[in-house]
């Protein structure tokens, strides 16, 4: 672990590359505001432990630590527009400071996700925002940037004299998963991509390409989601999914299951219970006996019973029940939520599995 001046190691950094599944939040830190707990500069302002992975002398790749030096970089960038113009020193500074601190040559130093790395260059190159990218985090701290800069009468020396005294912890991760270290640390972050962790997981499998055509089956990543919430309530027994832990789930199940069959086999068996659950969100059987019990269902309000109905499902296409049975036990599903909507909470879904359970067995 080595402490750095955080300025400096921007100044040291020719690139800072992102993760594609990093999160540029409201977490952003608001640089300016610490010039009011210590107006003379005496003390080290500690902003804790940033994460690496150093790819050679110049070139990082940020595990943990992107809001600060984000926030910097903003920082940095408002300081140069707040002085443009006013003296031919200060657009000298603001070359340099452009030079050090924001651009490697052409492109912009830090390297952010892709959205986000668009509205930064249009931000740092003075293109226009549209009204959406104005209300992103990065302007929205940028524009606090710029008016308490100017109502505040800062003073860029003073900036920069605080800007010296914050110091962070740099550890450099080799040899450790960078998507493992970064989950871990932002676990429990509702705003953290968590698809984008499991296609990073295939992706270092070499199998990403059959995730790519499980997307295909949805036409958006909420139903992807959906999917997956109760395909693993079934699989885990999970009386509830906590979505903010889907990526550890499902490398949870994956690995488990890869002790017991190949790679391709199990992305297969994934797939198909994609499309099968597909059928049930859009009440799409060429069956229309299945069909209209399925739109019972759903005009019903039974959305928190597709799971069961996907595991049922599954066992009427490997032949394990027959139609008759599987016809049986979504008409029985459909009364219990008619009788549900007359008489709210009156018996829960889960007293109603066990019965439906006895009734396969005995059939």
């Amino acid at each position: 672990m080595e402490t750095v001046n955080l300025l400096e190691f921007l100044n040291k950094a020719k690139d800072l590359y992102t993760l594609d599944y990093a999160v540029c939040d409201d977490e952003l830190v608001n640089f300016l505001d610490l010039m009011t707990e210590d107006e003379t500069f005496t003390k080290k302002i500690d902003l804790g432990i940033i994460y690496l992975h150093q790819r050679n002398l110049e070139q990082y790749t940020i595990i943990d630590g992107l809001n600060r030096l984000l926030s910097l970089s903003l920082l940095l960038h408002a300081v140069c527009e707040c002085y443009k113009k006013t003296s031919a020193k200060n657009d000298k500074a603001i070359r340099t400071i452009r030079s050090k601190y924001l651009l490697d040559g052409s492109k912009t130093k830090l390297r952010l996700p892709e959205e986000e790395q668009i509205i930064f260059e249009k931000i740092l190159f003075g293109d226009k925002l549209s009204g959406k990218e104005k209300k992103s985090p990065l302007f929205i701290l940028l524009h606090n940037f710029w008016t308490q800069i100017k109502e505040e009468k800062l003073q860029a020396a003073n900036i920069f004299q605080m800007l010296n005294k914050i110091i962070v912890y740099i550890v450099d991760t080799e040899n450790v998963s960078k998507r493992d270290l970064f989950y871990s640390l932002n676990k429990g972050n509702s705003k953290l991509n968590q698809l984008l962790l499991i296609e990073d997981y295939l992706k270092s499998l070499g199998i990403l390409n059959e995730w790519d055509s499980l997307k295909r089956i949805y036409t958006n990543d909420t139903d992807i989601i959906q999917f997956f919430k109760d395909f693993f309530i079934t699989k885990f027994n999970f009386k509830e999914f906590d979505s903010t832990r889907f990526y550890e789930i499902f490398v949870n199940y994956f690995e488990t299951m890869l002790q017991y069959m190949s790679e391709d086999a199990l992305m297969k068996k994934i797939k198909n219970s994609a499309k099968l659950y597909s059928d049930i969100l859009n009440v799409s059987f060429a069956n229309e006996k299945f069909r209209q019990a399925l739109i019972q269902i759903k005009m019903h309000k039974g959305e928190d019973t597709y799971a069961y109905i996907l595991n049922i499902y599954e066992d009427f296409v490997d032949e394990n029940i027959t139609e008759t049975t599987f016809l049986e036990i979504l008409a029985t599903i459909d009364e219990y939520l008619k009788n549900r909507l007359k008489t709210p909470n009156d018996v829960s879904f889960n007293e109603l599995i066990k019965y439906l359970n006895a009734f396969i067995t005995c059939k």
